[in-house]
């Protein structure tokens, strides 16, 4: 049987792949450093901020952004997610230039419990001594009710990230697609005889102006301006 033939499209943009491994950073040192206090306390703080800034950015990127990084790309309806999953338990997934559709509601699960996780962090945060930021502007009294609403928002969010692992590490055996190395490169390989149609960019007229708004939320929420 001669050898598939594979061709590189492009899929995903700069600013989705910089968002994704960022936020996995962010993630992982907040999870190292929140049962702490004083110094690593506020690493933690500065990291939540941080984590928000690229979830209010992707939030836009995702109506804003090139083709594939869109929520009308990869948010699809319940027959199709139905579908998709059935072809997945008969070990027969179907091809997918951008998000299958599993995945993509995967996506849109975990940046909703991350906004969780933030919106808690931030609350959380009023009720220490010194509170910056956005937790300024909220009452203390808040911030001492929601820590447990925190703690479970986040450990949530290591469940999905586990599954999201998972999901990507059983795609990769049952196709031979390497999702991790598109996420890096932006390109994925695609078999020879699947249409592809050409990468659309997101416009510049938009994209520069958000990328600049967020770029500076980030910069007050950090209190470097």
């Amino acid at each position: 049987m001669p050898k598939q033939v594979l061709k590189q499209v492009k899929v995903w943009d700069l600013p989705v792949r910089i968002g994704h491994w960022a936020l996995v950073a962010l993630v992982t040192v907040a999870m190292a450093t929140g049962e702490n206090e004083g110094p690593i306390l506020r690493v933690h703080l500065a990291v939540g901020y941080l984590a928000l800034a690229i979830v209010v950015f992707r939030l836009g990127w995702g109506v804003i952004g090139s083709e594939h990084a869109r929520f009308a790309d990869f948010v699809r309806p319940f027959a199709a997610v139905r579908a998709y999953a059935v072809r997945l338990l008969a070990l027969r997934p179907p091809f997918h230039l951008g998000h299958n559709p599993l995945g993509g509601w995967m996506i849109v699960g975990l940046i909703a419990t991350l906004v969780l996780v933030v919106a808690s962090g931030v609350a959380a945060e009023a009720g220490l001594p010194g509170a910056g930021g956005l937790a300024r502007f909220i009452p203390g009294v808040i911030g001492r009710m929601v820590g447990e609403v925190h703690e479970g928002a986040a450990n949530l969010l290591v469940l999905l990230a586990l599954v999201h692992v998972a999901g990507v590490a059983i795609h990769r055996l049952l196709t031979g697609e390497r999702l991790v190395r598109a996420m890096i490169t932006g390109a994925k390989e695609v078999p020879g005889d699947v249409p592809a149609a050409d990468y659309r960019p997101a416009n510049p007229f938009l994209a520069i102006p958000w990328c600049a708004l967020t770029a500076l939320l980030a910069a007050y929420l950090l209190g470097w301006i």
